[in-house]
Parts: C-alpha cells; structure tokens; sequence
C-alpha cells in the first residue's frame, strides 16, 4: 500500500511544525510549570524525530540532532552547568556515533536509538525533578 505523498508530506511538516512550536512553547513554561513543559518538549521531541524519519533520505539524518539537543536542554534545565554541558556534549555525540559513524552496523542511522534514549531521559527528568531554589521563588 502507497501512501499518497500529500499525505505524507502533510505528516512530515506537522510533525515539524510541531517540534518547533512545542520547543517554543516548552521554554516559555520551564519557570512555571516544570513537568506540563516537559510533557510538551516530549511531544516536541517525538515530532522532531517523526520529521527526521520521514525525510530521512534527504534531510533527516542532520535534523537528528535537534530534538536530541532539545531533550539535553529541557532535562538539564535548573541543574548544575557542568551537567548541562555534559548533557549537550552527549547528545552531539551520541548523534554522530550513531548517524555517522556505525550507522551502517545499526541501519537508518540510529533514529531507532535516538528516540528511545531521549524518551528515557525525559522519564528520569519527570522522576527526579531539579531542587528550586527557594530564595528564588516569589
């Protein structure tokens, strides 16, 4: 069965449409409201990884990086900078291991371990939220 490339282009830019937004809107939240702007940096993640899939024969192995960048942002958010630096160190690197450098021993360059790994981050970021410090809360 063929899928109709309006259709599937329709998917594609809503899915992107969909990590740009809910980026944007997640930021907005992180003061307020930690763990509703992690469900929508979630959501934002799984878009950016549905558009990557998709336009994985042109464009899509280098938008990778961008929810995995995303994720190391929002989990890291109100932690230590060395951590955050880590973070975003790790998910660069993780992205060239696995898009560039074995991604012919693991097949479509990874993505099917990106998104696993990022959804994993956000359930420990959902577990254990940072400690707010309270001189800094109104």
């Amino acid at each position: 069965m063929e899928m109709a490339p309006l259709v599937l282009g329709a998917i594609a830019y809503g899915s992107l449409v969909l990590f740009l937004v809910g980026t944007l809107i997640g930021t907005l939240f992180l003061e307020r409201a930690y763990r509703l702007a992690l469900v929508i940096f979630v959501a934002a993640s799984v878009g950016g990884f549905v558009f990557s899939f998709i336009s994985g024969f042109s464009i899509g192995r280098f938008t990778a990086v961008l929810p995995l960048i995303v994720t190391a942002f929002a989990v890291t958010r109100d932690r230590s900078p060395r951590l955050q630096l880590a973070a975003q160190v790790a998910a660069i690197g993780i992205y060239v291991l696995l898009a560039w450098i074995i991604d012919e021993q693991i097949g479509f360059w990874g993505i099917q371990f990106m998104l696993p790994l990022s959804l994993g981050a956000y359930a420990v970021a959902l577990l254990f939220p940072p400690a707010r410090d309270p001189a800094l809360s109104p």
